[in-house]
């Protein structure tokens, strides 16, 4: 498969949409190999999710000369007028330089601008976070996007008609924005059914996929990594967004099963109170999810936080002697790779990683997909030892599968 030449003397590599500062991860390590980068950051300065300076610890606001602000009002407006946000981009990159960019990397909905911003003197790459790709680019007839998302953003203000058609046309534009893209990188094939039907349309036409599964752990590289022999209470952190009945973009693969999480809590607490846990106030079934712990008798164990700037997060990582990630039908990402760097125990459905091929059968992580299988796992951990033992395998274990520079080598050229 052709590689992608980036030369140092070269213009730069422009990054645009920063979903979760994913693509900050690529960014940072071409930064470190001596290529010329612009990122532009489209989220709100109250956006923490997605702003570099809330996962990255060295990178500050106000910026420094690479990184930009581009404020849009929603990245959905960017199908609707292709060719006058590609103008703005391009114009934007004239303003910060004299060099017409080697690569554009898109992320979000700034991929539909592919067709726009590729010409001869630079490639396009789709960098998709899954959505992008497994929701707004399934062209399937049986895609409940139009169903699910009529409701939501502008869209709401308007006719099922019209916002039908809308919708489609976001669809059509975004699927041709990946087809039209040099390389595409999207997660691993059987992570998502919706998105593996998109990506093998895509490869009939001759598009180059690469698969990304990685994480950037420049966030942590200050952090204390030595086991933490537990103090009083058992300390249970999950910081998994609560997403588990309302799936905004039709797509129930992305399920993170934090009612599993909670049931499973609660029946392990049936025998052993000498606990409290930790959940971050984020994603669509925040109410349901308190609903059910109160129903369930555990709320008074509930210590509930506000969406954080990343330090804070880093805060919750340090007290906690077990983490948690999604234990649904999703994929194990950041805020679970996060716990094994750090060697916090993990509880989560490793499921879709090991059938997919990209991670072995042995792994350190406490695989549980249902709530007698999390009530055991947390049995498990109370003995010191045994926790401290998967500390250290997972420490190893996240340093060997999960590092962004294997994808950079596959798809690019250092001259």
């Amino acid at each position: 498969m052709s590689q992608i030449i980036l030369k140092k003397d070269a213009g730069p590599i422009v990054f645009l949409g920063s979903m979760n500062a994913m693509p900050m991860m690529y960014a940072i390590e071409l930064k470190k190999l001596g290529y010329p980068v612009l990122y532009f950051v489209d989220a709100h300065f109250d956006d923490h999710l997605n702003r570099p300076e809330s996962h990255f610890q060295d990178i500050s606001y106000p910026y420094p000369s690479w990184i930009k602000e581009l404020q849009l009002s929603s990245q959905l407006f960017l199908p609707f007028a292709k060719a006058g946000f590609s103008k703005f981009i391009e114009q934007k990159v004239r303003n910060f330089s004299d060099e017409t960019p080697q690569l554009y990397v898109l992320n979000g909905f700034f991929i539909s601008l592919a067709p726009s911003l590729k010409n001869k003197a630079h490639n396009v790459i789709a960098l998709s976070h899954g959505s992008d790709l497994d929701s707004w680019a399934d062209k399937s007839e049986d895609n409940q996007l139009i169903d699910s998302f009529s409701g939501m953003s502008f869209f709401k203000f308007l006719p099922k008609t019209i916002s039908s058609k809308l919708i489609r046309h976001v669809v059509s534009t975004q699927y041709n924005g990946l087809e039209n893209s040099d390389k595409v990188i999207y997660f691993p094939k059987k992570f998502n059914d919706r998105g593996d039907i998109v990506i093998n349309e895509l490869i009939k036409s001759g598009v180059k996929y690469h698969e990304r599964y990685d994480i950037s752990f420049e966030p942590l590289i200050k952090e204390d990594r030595t086991f933490k022999q537990r103090e009083g209470k058992l300390v249970v952190f999950s910081g998994v967004r609560f997403l588990f009945e309302t799936f905004t973009e039709g797509n129930q693969m992305y399920s993170k099963g934090n009612d599993i999480i909670i049931k499973g809590i609660a029946e392990f607490y049936k025998q052993y109170k000498d606990i409290e846990v930790h959940f971050v106030e984020k994603g669509p079934d925040v109410q349901k999810a308190k609903e059910l712990c109160k129903e369930l008798g555990i709320e008074s164990l509930i210590q509930w936080h506000s969406e954080m700037k990343f330090s804070e997060l880093l805060k919750l990582y340090r007290k906690a002697d077990i983490c948690f990630d999604q234990v649904g039908k999703h994929w194990i990402a950041a805020i679970g790779g996060y716990a094994l760097w750090l060697g916090k125990p993990l509880i989560a459905n490793a499921e879709l990683s090991i059938k997919s091929g990209v991670w072995p059968s042995d792994t350190p992580v406490l695989d549980a997909k249902t709530p007698e299988q999390i009530s055991e796992s947390l049995h498990a951990l109370l003995d010191d030892e045994y926790r401290k033992t998967i500390s250290e395998e997972s420490k190893v274990f996240a340093e060997r599968y999960f590092s962004p520079n294997k994808l950079l080598e596959e798809i690019f050229s250092f001259q």
